[in-house]
């Protein structure tokens, strides 16, 4: 997998992704749940669609990094809060 181009997304993007493509959510109703407008939120779903449908149809890897998030795991016991 080194060889692969990468293509990245931000922590932002993927959680667009998540809720609107897995969760079902509306955007309006999933930027109210992330604390955004829905014009940033609906800038964050468009990149992140865009981006794995070009990793996608071109061979690249996809990575997850960078953003700005709080993680909602326990430092201690590293276990999901269910934030």
């Amino acid at each position: 997998m080194s060889d692969l181009e990468v293509m990245s997304l931000t922590v932002e993007e993927l959680e667009s992704l998540r809720l609107v493509d897995i969760e079902g959510l509306r955007q309006e109703d999933a930027a109210a749940r992330v604390g955004i407008s829905r014009r940033a939120f609906w800038e964050d779903l468009k990149n992140a669609r865009m981006k794995v449908a070009i990793a996608l149809s071109t061979g690249k890897a996809i990575e997850i990094k960078g953003g700005n998030y709080i993680s909602t795991k326990c430092s201690d016991t590293n276990e999901d809060l269910g934030a």
